[in-house]
Order: C-alpha cells, then structure tokens, then sequence
C-alpha cells in the first residue's frame, strides 16, 4: 500500500514557541508506515496561504497546520470544496477550534490523532468574500484582537490585560441581522459569528453551536453593568452564557446580513485575526465544506451535536 503524502506547515511565531518540539515529536510519533512528511516553515503573514495553495496543486493528500486559529483559517481556507484532508497541531494562544473539536494541545497526543485519521465533514463561513473555520466577530472582541495583534506578547494574561484595559471605555453599537426577510436589532458591545462555540482559552460564546448543522450562531452580547460583570465572566467561562437573555441574545443563520445601524466601520475579526474594519458582513454557511481530522471521540459528539441542538435550542430566539 503507498504511503500518503502529508505536509505539515509551521507558523514560527505562533503563541508560546511551541512549534519547536514539533520536529523532534514528528519523528518520534508519527507513524511513517502510512506517511511521507515533509516540514515547512512559514516566513510572512498569508505565506501558510500561498504554501496551502501549492500543495493542492502539487497533489499533497493530507495538510497539517501548525499554529493558532490564525494559521490554522490560512491553511484549510485553501482546502474549501478540496478532496484534500486538513488537520492540525495547535501551538497558538487561544486555539479555539482546538477546544472545540477537543483536539489534544499536548503536542505528542495531537500526533497520534493524526495517526488515527479519524475525519470528520465540518461547515465553513464566507463573510464579505473571505472563509472564517471558527468565529468571526465585530465590536470588542475584534477591538481587542486589533490590540493583541501588535502586541509581541502571547498567552492568557496579555489577552486579559487589553481586556481589563479597553472594557469601561469601549462604546456599544446597535447592530442589525437580517435574513429571510426578517431584521433583529440590539444595542451590544460586539456581534459574534459562532460556527464552532468559542473564541480560545476555553471561553465560550455560543456553547451549543454545532460545526455539523448548516447554520451558524450570530451572537449579540451587550455590556453588562459593573455589579454584573464577575457573573457573565463566570458564564462565559463555565458555557452558560446562552442561558442570560438579559445578556446575549443568540440567532441561528445559514445566511445573513450584518450591518452597524449607522453604517460606521467596525473592528472585524476572521478566527481571531483583525480585518479591515467593516460597517457590513455578508454571511453565509458552506455546509461540510472541509474535510479535518478529529479525535474519534469527538468525532461521534459532533456528529450527533446538531441533532440534540435543535431539540434544545429556544426556538422563540430564531430567525428560522
């Protein structure tokens, strides 16, 4: 039996330097019975891209990221209606599709799933044009990715500073969602587009969202009041967020337009990377758009997600 060809591409500068044990445990674990691997590093932002676009042609069979969501959006966006498999090693800061599809951070373990090739279908967003894997977002979020951005600080607790910093002087924005007709419009700190259920560091947006159903959640969160404040941070990070009304309001979409009411340029964030700032989003759900490797025990709870959320989800807070 031939050996597959897999690629891994490696962003040197992602989260916490990570990457560099990825040589040394490629050799120790990867099973190279069933592989011939090759290693790439990138060298500019976008350059995981233009690699990602060179190994389609080149017939590669399976592409592996190495890096945060960032890396990870560069890498599978070139692989979007592809027969090409994609997988991932998240040595990122936040690494929220890591989280959500239960992919092991342990390096060693990541590997091994790999090894494993369980592969599941998943949706992917177009928003104005360009593919979001995970989560995209308008407002403070994307405000703050815009900050860690320039920062050459990594990790949990600059996040939180540029957090703590900005959050009593960033102004809400009253936003607009429509679809099939229909318009919703709420005052929030920021709108999330949630394909997979959070932004990284196990912080949860939209805890039911499913990668497997052909919608998305679009995710209106408004400030809380100060005596408010260490609550929503406890639902956010125990996934109970969905369950505030007073808090967020959730809408699901296979299609959509976004805009900010009066149609000034917001932050906008793809998978934790700042954009340029946009006043309106055009969404739309590509269903089982990319083929990934997950671990198999994630692979039958995801498979089945989509089905308890729709029996679970409050309907009276739907477009459809």
């Amino acid at each position: 039996m031939s050996k597959q060809k897999i690629l891994f591409i490696i962003n040197p500068h992602a989260g916490m330097g990570y990457y560099k044990k990825v040589h040394r445990l490629l050799k120790k674990h990867l099973d190279i019975s069933k592989y011939d691997y090759e290693l790439i590093s990138t060298q500019y932002q976008g350059h995981g891209h233009v690699l990602a676009m060179e190994a389609v042609t080149n017939k590669t069979d399976i592409l592996i990221a190495v890096g945060g969501d960032g890396t990870i959006n560069e890498i599978a966006r070139a692989l979007i209606g592809k027969n090409i498999v994609f997988g991932f090693i998240p040595t990122g800061s936040g690494n929220g599709l890591a989280h959500h599809l239960k992919m092991p951070i342990v390096i060693s373990q990541a590997i091994k799933v790999i090894n494993e090739q369980q592969i599941l279908k998943i949706d992917t967003l177009k928003i104005n044009e360009k593919i979001c894997v995970s989560i995209a977002g308008m407002g403070f979020d994307a405000y703050i990715a815009e900050l860690f951005d320039k920062s050459s600080r990594r990790g949990l607790f600059p996040y939180l500073y540029f957090v703590i910093r900005s959050f009593f002087s960033y102004k809400p924005r009253t936003y607009v969602v429509e679809a099939d007709g229909e318009k919703k419009e709420h005052t929030a700190l920021m709108v999330s587009i949630a394909n997979s259920s959070q932004w990284g560091f196990n912080v949860k947006i939209s805890p039911q969202a499913s990668m497997q159903d052909g919608y998305a959640d679009v995710c209106f969160t408004k400030k809380p009041p100060f005596y408010h404040l260490l609550s929503s941070a406890m639902n956010l990070l125990m996934g109970n967020i969905h369950r505030d009304k007073s808090a967020i309001a959730i809408y699901r979409f296979s299609k959509c337009i976004i805009y900010e009411k009066t149609h000034v340029n917001q932050p906008f964030h793809i998978d934790g990377d700042p954009m340029e700032r946009q006043s309106r989003l055009e969404v739309e759900v590509l269903p089982e758009s990319l083929k990934v490797i997950v671990p198999k025990k994630q692979y039958q709870k995801e498979f089945l997600k989509h089905k308890q959320y729709e029996s679970s989800f409050n309907t009276t807070s739907c477009l459809f």
